[in-house]
């Protein structure tokens, strides 16, 4: 088992698009124990998903002992041309391309909720969260559904 210390997405941030398709990542994910590049996907729930740059480093690694043919690097190629690269700007920002947010049915300027998940976050629209939101989920049943 690693005893590496990694920077972990927690909380639950409100924050919009602006006109031009940014969205500020909070302050606290920004620190410097966290990664500056980021990598969004498209995601099966309607959200974005947004890994860190080492979480793809350590997909590739598993991929590359994978043929060529292998279905399962057939499809992990193709998730790859879906993804978006990301870096913060001045003010903490992160731009994301239009394809990716109405995929994800993020709207320009509309109300969204950044949703730490551990060792990523994901982008929801925010009507679409609260009606999802396991937010009375206590530490004991979580704990206990991963058998600790």
């Amino acid at each position: 088992m690693s005893t590496e210390v990694r920077a972990s997405y927690t909380d639950s941030f409100g924050h919009a698009f602006d006109a031009k398709g940014r969205i500020t990542v909070p302050s606290e994910w920004r620190w410097e124990s966290f990664e500056p590049r980021l990598f969004l996907l498209p995601s099966s729930a309607r959200c974005l998903k947004v890994y860190p740059e080492s979480w793809l480093g350590r997909l590739q690694e598993q991929v590359s002992k994978l043929k060529a043919s292998d279905p399962m690097r057939l499809g992990v190629e193709v998730l790859a041309s879906k993804a978006q690269s990301a870096t913060f700007d001045q003010q903490g920002r992160i731009m994301v391309k239009q394809n990716l947010r109405q995929g994800a049915g993020l709207k320009e300027k509309a109300k969204t909720m950044l949703v730490g998940r551990l060792d990523h976050f994901e982008i929801w629209d925010k009507a679409v969260w609260v009606k999802k939101d396991e937010s009375t989920l206590t530490v004991e049943e979580a704990l206990s559904a991963i058998g600790l």
